[in-house]
């Protein structure tokens, strides 16, 4: 969620942080900040909002070493006070933190009778107190940071900065932290594309390491003994990622038209390539999918296609609740973890929990050295690029689009999976029209003062309705709901009202009639309904067209959600890019 990055190496290291917390934006974030050392002092600005230019250490910063942070608050208002970096009493060190400290009241209460004094409400200020309150007995500030690292609980990183030597000292502990090793320099990152275009060469840290950059050299050393350890240095592939907008207003209209390349690179695996996960599918007793947010919807369209294409017992399931199938995991079982980021604490501790039984692990994910992809047998990525908008979009439908493909293999017909993905591909690259996407600009001015509406979908289009609602919600902060068709008359029929309005998804396929049946319930009852579907039919009031993707159906038919969250989100004027409270890597439960 929070974003780390530090530097040490040559003069400009206000620029170059500044540069990789930019980067690091597509995390979410709300506040930010950031620290250089000069001349033995440490200068530091806060600030709440988006990032913006200064220049630290004067002259364009004369600086060679610092840290930045952004902060996506979990313990403390959003303030300039709760931003990190935060300062040690006497200034000799600032720290900044990705996590949350689980024991933070036990801790503070404990400090709090030693004397020491806080000034912020967050859990952050209680590892700064800790560290001090360790070097009254440690003689470096490296020991005391290991010692104190060690009483904290939960799922913490931390980037410590000295004003008395140039060093840099970083800690993990389950959220993500990478080095990128450069020419005479060092990043520290909470991931890889905030420096891919520096360096492609890093040092993935395991949980419980922890670097000590000092003296122009970098050292690795287990936290828990303190013992050196040798370093491994892997190369990327990893182009030198340019973030750009291109000429569009924002991120996420750019990233939601550019899947029509993206599902291609998506499939880029040759048969060959999914054979090993394959055939292990094949000899599984019980296949899960897992994920959470947009992940985890995408998890569930691709379990279905492994029930549809695959013939093969899967099933989808909450990372967040997973443990409460913890029994039920075992060694002849697969799980396939999605996630974009590779980070989703939720996600990860449902790995932790299905290896812990001996299940084989597999991961589709969209960053390059994430945590979930080297907790995995088989591992996958989605190759969409960087994806800078906080919703995603481009990574779901390239995801469920890797899903299709494999499960096609399963059933032994990759060709089949492939030739869908292609042919969808080439069909949208005639979609984005100025005429599609005036008309729902247009429609999105009609809709803005409505409060409440609702998706139906069915079968191959039940998590596509979970996901068009989830994606219209992120940016508009409208109630948006998605149902399974089949429970409309279950209860759902009684939110319906006159003009409330229903979205319902309607493909050429077996439930297409189910569908039209929908349609007619609701408007029978005053419902606004709005048809997702290749033909319009009478009972739309408002039809947005989609293409006819046959198998790669769902494709086609959450594109439209998307574009219409984007329309809807920039008449109410939101911040389409970085919506309130949200945050792409969830790194903390």
């Amino acid at each position: 969620m929070c974003g780390i990055f530090g530097y040490a190496g040559k003069p400009g290291a206000n620029e170059v942080i500044l540069n990789g917390l930019k980067r690091l934006e597509y995390r979410g974030y709300d506040s930010w900040g950031i620290a250089v050392k000069h001349n033995g002092t440490l200068e530091t600005k806060k600030d709440i909002g988006a990032i913006g230019d200064i220049d630290l250490a004067g002259q364009k910063s004369r600086a060679c070493i610092g840290i930045g942070h952004t902060r996506w608050a979990t313990h403390g208002n959003v303030t300039k006070t709760n931003a990190h970096p935060h300062k040690a009493s006497d200034g000799s060190f600032v720290l900044a933190q990705n996590g949350i400290v689980e024991n933070c009241q036990d801790l503070k209460t404990l400090l709090l009778k030693k004397g020491h004094v806080f000034k912020t409400q967050t859990d952050t200020e209680v590892i700064v107190r800790l560290i001090e309150e360790k070097r009254k007995t440690e003689k470096s500030l490296l020991n005391a940071t290991r010692t104190a690292f060690l009483e904290l609980k939960g799922r913490n990183t931390i980037i410590v900065l000295a004003s008395e030597t140039d060093q840099l000292i970083a800690v993990r502990n389950g959220s993500p932290l990478v080095v990128g090793v450069g020419n005479d320099e060092y990043f520290i990152s909470s991931d890889t594309l905030s420096f891919a275009d520096r360096t492609n060469k890093v040092i993935l840290l395991k949980d419980f390491q922890m670097v000590n950059y000092e003296g122009g050299s970098l050292s690795l050393y287990d936290v828990s003994t303190g013992k050196k350890l040798q370093p491994h240095i892997s190369i990327l592939d990893q182009k030198s990622l340019a973030i750009d907008k291109e000429g569009y207003d924002h991120y996420m209209i750019k990233e939601i038209i550019e899947q029509k390349d993206t599902i291609r690179e998506a499939i880029q695996y040759t048969e060959n390539d999914l054979l090993p996960l394959v055939n292990a599918i094949k000899d599984a007793s019980t296949v899960y999918t897992v994920g959470a947010g947009t992940a985890g919807y995408a998890a569930g369209e691709i379990a279905y296609f492994l029930r549809k294409y695959g013939d093969t017992p899967a099933i989808e399931l909450k990372s967040y609740e997973t443990d409460s199938h913890r029994d039920l995991f075992g060694p002849k079982d697969i799980l396939i973890a999605v996630s974009q980021s590779g980070e989703t604490a939720d996600t990860i501790e449902a790995i932790d929990i299905a290896k812990a039984r001996g299940t084989t692990i597999a991961s589709i994910v969209n960053m390059i050295g994430s945590t979930t992809s080297r907790l995995s047998e088989f591992a996958y990525l989605s190759r969409t690029g960087p994806e800078i908008c906080v919703a995603s979009t481009k990574a779901f439908t390239a995801q469920i689009s890797w899903g299709l493909v494999l499960a096609h293999t399963v059933g032994e017909s990759y060709a089949a999976g492939t030739k869908a993905v292609y042919e969808t591909a080439e069909k949208l690259e005639g979609y984005f029209s100025d005429e599609l996407l005036d008309y729902i600009a247009s429609l999105a001015q009609k809709l803005k003062t409505n409060e409440h509406f609702f998706v139906l979908g069915k079968g191959a289009n039940y998590y596509i309705s979970l996901e068009g609602a989830l994606k219209v919600k992120e940016i508009t902060y409208k109630h948006f709901e998605g149902f399974a068709a089949g429970e409309l008359k279950h209860g759902v029929i009684a939110l319906i009202e006159k003009n409330t309005p229903i979205f319902v998804i309607v493909s050429e396929d077996e439930f297409k009639d189910d569908m039209l049946t929908a349609v007619a319930e609701v408007q029978s009852r005053g419902a606004w309904t709005i048809g997702i579907a290749d033909q319009n039919n009478d009972l739309f009031d408002d039809h947005i067209p989609t293409i006819n993707g046959g198998a790669a159906d769902p494709i086609t038919k959450v594109i439209p959600f998307q574009i219409l969250s984007y329309y809807l989100g920039v008449a109410l004027g939101n911040n389409i890019d970085r919506p309130r409270n949200l945050a792409k890597s969830v790194t903390v439960k």
